[in-house]
């Protein structure tokens, strides 16, 4: 054990180091870019003040410590006198408005926490229930969309959807505990209960006096940040897993988010009882507000409250099939719209390179052609158009399946996928004409004005002005292409190769582009 902590914590350094080079790349990266577009040298921000944290969250003294460390960590669990360094309390906003709070567990506690998880996870894979989706090893949010979409009903199709208020901050730590002693549950040794006990009622503080304090100490929740909230979570709804597998129906839940589907309507309300019933023995509290209960989903209005269609974990269920939410819609356009005025029109403002663009005596413009490639690498995933044809029409295989593409491989529709491309190159079209009139006014020269069928194509660029050695790729990129390759990929050969998007993309969508 004390040897797996060690490793534990050298990878988690190696993790941290990583992502400091990545920062650091992507600041040069964007600094050039900088200056390639507008021929003014990138200034150097101003250095942010950073607050002092204790040494176990430096990587690089618990690099160069991990055997004490491991050692120290491990005695102090075999003496029962471990206790997680407190722990940085982070508020994080959420899409609502509101913050999240998220703590950042030391290195060595974080190594622990991480060890004993995937060994307490392995051993009580089978006792969880096999509609609980998230934070297993074999099963992710595909399997939880095609649960709910073979479910069959003769009739009526009936959803049972409750929201849980503030699930990981209310958890009671009594429940919890009552969960972890229970043997006919979950199969731990004395040592990994005293060490999730010890989580359950870790210090903290928030970032500013994570130094000096002073330490507040959880009483209730799971510890957002460490990794043994995971099971904790599952544990906390494995009575309510019991009792909806008991009633009739199918349900699904992914950590908190929780649906099930029946026929008719005294199994409708035997589903919401089982809701009301764990709420009461486990101390949870159901959301009035965001808590549809029981309805009717239907094109036809019933004589019930009744719902053309429920959003789930990223996807909009109707009797029709799958298809994509608004909500992810908006956040599509969103994402599109800061990246064009990126690329495109904020530049323009500080300067600009003559040798970016023009219209004569050759047609192009570099910085629309980066956009194109962008969109096309957060779309596809990485892929190119190349790619796309030759698995649609050739059946080469793709080397992977990741971003939007990837994961909307289940839609069985692809009407609004039409909408946004069509949005897209009208967006694209519209912040050129912006361009080109800015470019002239203040600069003196032109860009082109590609029509829609000119950026669907591709035909905007004269390949002339290329001096690349390779073709560029200079058609917009479109989800229902990328659809089509999706969708025959999951025919052909299932699942194989999608990765899924971590828990929690659809309240923070940059996972998907950000492959």
């Amino acid at each position: 054990m004390q040897n797996a902590i060690k490793q534990e914590i050298k990878r988690l350094c190696r993790k941290a180091f990583s992502k400091l080079e990545r920062e650091a790349k992507s600041e040069e990266k964007y600094r050039q870019q900088f200056e390639k577009r507008t021929g003014v040298a990138a200034g150097l921000p101003s250095a942010a003040p950073s607050l002092p944290k204790p040494k176990h969250f430096d990587p690089v003294y618990c690099s160069r410590h991990a055997n004490f460390l491991s050692k120290t960590i491990w005695h102090k669990v075999l003496e029962s006198t471990y206790e997680p360094n407190p722990a940085i309390n982070y508020q994080i906003p959420k899409p609502d408005g509101s913050k999240r709070s998220i703590m950042a567990f030391s290195i060595p506690d974080a190594a622990l926490a991480n060890v004993v998880l995937r060994r307490t996870r392995d051993r009580n894979t089978k006792r969880l229930s096999p509609s609980s989706y998230a934070y297993h090893p074999d099963r992710d949010v595909f399997d939880a969309i095609l649960a709910l979409r073979e479910y069959q009903s003769d009739g009526k199709l009936f959803a049972v959807q409750i929201d849980f208020e503030k699930y990981f901050d209310n958890i009671p730590a009594w429940y919890l505990e009552s969960k972890i002693n229970d043997a006919t549950q979950v199969s731990l040794t004395p040592h990994e209960r005293y060490i999730f006990k010890a989580f359950i009622h870790h210090k903290f503080a928030d970032h500013d006096k994570s130094t000096t304090g002073p330490f507040s100490r959880r009483h209730k929740g799971t510890p957002q940040g460490s990794s043994v909230s995971l099971l904790l979570a599952n544990l906390a709804n494995h009575d309510l897993d019991v009792k909806l597998s008991a009633a009739s129906g199918r349900f699904v839940r992914f950590a908190d988010d929780v649906v099930a589907l029946c026929g008719d309507y005294s199994a409708a309300q035997e589903l919401e009882r089982c809701f009301a019933a764990h709420c009461r023995t486990s101390g949870l509290i159901l959301n009035a507000k965001k808590s549809p209960g029981i309805a009717v989903i239907s094109q036809h209005q019933q004589e019930l409250r009744t719902y053309p269609h429920f959003d789930y974990l990223g996807y909009r269920l109707s009797p029709g099939g799958l298809s994509i939410p608004q909500k992810t819609v908006d956040r599509i356009k969103v994402r599109a719209s800061r990246l064009i005025n990126l690329y495109l029109l904020q530049y323009l403002s500080t300067g600009f390179k003559k040798s970016r663009a023009g219209v004569t005596p050759q047609m192009f413009d570099w910085d629309l052609l980066g956009l194109i490639y962008e969109l096309r690498r957060s779309l596809y995933g990485g892929l190119a158009e190349a790619d796309l044809h030759k698995f649609i029409y050739d059946g080469k295989r793709l080397p992977r399946m990741k971003g939007i593409m990837g994961f909307y491989c289940l839609l069985d529709e692809a009407e609004r996928l039409k909408e946004i491309d069509g949005w897209l190159l009208s967006m694209v079209r519209r912040a050129m004409e912006r361009r080109n009139s800015i470019l002239k006014a203040k600069y003196g020269v032109e860009c082109p004005t590609p029509s829609n069928k000119e950026l669907a194509t591709g035909s905007w660029l004269d390949l002339a002005a290329w001096r690349g050695d390779d073709q560029p790729e200079t058609r917009m990129p479109s989800l229902v292409r990328g659809w089509r390759a999706a969708r025959k990929h999951f025919f052909t050969f299932g699942l194989e190769q999608v990765q899924a998007p971590k828990y929690g993309f659809y309240s923070d969508f940059d996972d998907l582009f950000d492959y």
